[in-house]
């Protein structure tokens, strides 16, 4: 445990597109991308991206000055039916930007930049002759060797990120009540996310090498050996209560993904009721749960319940909940410290009560 306390990492603070389960796709960062490049767009951020995007390709030495912007397209199909990332144009360059975010870079090229060559040569006539600037933009901003040599130049998303916040600063700054400006942000700082999505340094190798079986052997302990002799435990506890025509079921689990729980019911009953044991990991000041659930709920059934328990474990008691539609009710009990008589004392309470509903009360309302 030292050594992963001492490991250098930290939780990232989450942003609007980590809520969704696409953020990290190419094309919704594409058509981000396009949208706020455009000052024509209802953003009201003016040229904020398209500047910060010229400054970028300045600092990599391939371009000093992009133009006039004109405009910007997502999807562009070339004469094969590929598609472009990204196509902006300006009155003096056309650029061809392909956005890798996990893929290798193994597209087309020769027919983008093909395709970039006759955009150019298909101007009106007499207009001034445009410039190809064929751009990958990715996360370590570099391109294989074989492209480098045909044109393509890379940069990275957050050298991108770098050059447009300084430009937007500012019109934050003047408009800071304008929707947009947060918008803008939460795609930025998304971008610059996108690289510590793969970021893992030597230590942290070292300790996944060095205590996966540690970890593997722990895992094993804890939900083959140390959580069954817990359930067994109360399974006896219960049996051995003297509670009506009860035979105990138990079945064991995990909670979002590494929590361990345990359901206890009566073999006996015609529903899904339950009690669970859950133990906490994700949060430092509880120890552990036990969550009371009434399958094939009613008013009836819950407030009778309620009167059953009376003022039970009333200090750890939390407020009770629907779900599944409304046919399951539900109540929690929290707990700071684990002791295991008392738990399981506890829950040989509150199952005399929920056995006495589900053998004596339901079937009352049924007839």
């Amino acid at each position: 445990m030292d050594k992963f306390r001492a490991l250098d990492f930290t939780d990232e603070d989450l942003n609007l597109f980590d809520v969704g389960t696409r953020g990290h796709f190419e094309n919704p960062t594409t058509e981000l991308l396009s949208f706020f490049l455009d000052s024509a767009n209802h953003h009201g951020l003016g040229n904020s991206f398209f500047r910060g995007l010229e400054s970028a390709i300045a600092k990599k030495g391939i371009l000093s000055d992009l133009g006039t912007f004109e405009s910007v397209e997502t999807e562009v199909s070339t004469q094969n039916g590929k598609r472009i990332d990204l196509l902006v144009e300006t009155d003096t360059e056309v650029i061809v930007i392909e956005c890798k975010i996990h893929h290798h870079q193994n597209n087309p090229f020769d027919e983008y930049t093909a395709f970039g060559n006759e955009r150019i040569n298909n101007g009106s006539k007499g207009s001034t002759s445009k410039t190809l600037v064929k751009m990958v933009l990715c996360l370590n901003g570099n391109v294989s060797a074989d492209l480098a040599a045909d044109g393509w130049h890379g940069i990275s998303y957050n050298e991108l990120v770098e050059h447009i916040e300084k430009r937007l600063s500012k019109t934050m700054f003047d408009n800071p009540y304008n929707k947009w400006t947060l918008f803008a942000r939460e795609f930025l700082l998304h971008l610059k996310g996108l690289n510590t999505m793969t970021d893992i340094n030597a230590n942290e190798i070292s300790f996944l090498t060095e205590n996966l079986n540690e970890f593997a052997q722990l895992n094993d302990y804890i939900y083959n050996n140390l959580m069954p002799k817990i359930g067994a435990k109360i399974s006896s506890d219960l049996n051995a209560s003297d509670l009506q025509n009860f035979e105990c079921k138990v079945k064991h689990g995990k909670w979002y993904y590494y929590e361990p729980v345990i359901k206890f019911t009566n073999l006996n009953w015609t529903t899904g009721s339950d009690i669970v044991l859950w133990m906490k990991a994700s949060d430092n000041d509880i120890s552990h749960k036990i969550n009371l659930h009434i399958a094939k709920q009613s008013d009836e059934l819950t407030e009778q319940f309620e009167n059953f328990i009376g003022d039970a474990l009333l200090e750890f008691k939390g407020e009770p909940w629907y779900e599944i539609n409304n046919t399951y009710w539900g109540i929690s009990f929290t707990f700071k410290n684990f002791d295991l008589e008392e738990l399981s004392a506890n829950i040989v309470e509150l199952m005399g009560h929920l056995n006495n509903l589900e053998l004596n009360y339901r079937p009352t309302l049924i007839e």
